[in-house]
């Protein structure tokens, strides 16, 4: 819930929300550059959020590795 993400001169992540249900299939579409890559390493654990945080079934978990946001069903 709301991530944001900043890199040197750069806001690659703005307050991102989603909610994603067991089941649904999703895709992100934008622009080249809009964060769409930034958001997924985030998510996968590769990149840390300056703010925000990730939540599953309204727990709060911090997701630090690709074979833990697997796991947390990522």
């Amino acid at each position: 819930m709301n991530i944001t993400k900043k890199f040197p001169g750069i806001l690659a992540n703005d307050g991102i929300d989603f909610m994603v249900e067991s089941g649904e299939i999703h895709s992100l579409l934008g622009e080249n550059g809009a964060g769409k890559t930034t958001l997924m390493n985030v998510l996968f654990g590769l990149y840390r959020a300056d703010k925000g945080s990730i939540l599953i079934n309204g727990q709060k978990v911090e997701i630090t590795n690709p074979k833990q946001a697997l796991q947390c069903g990522i």
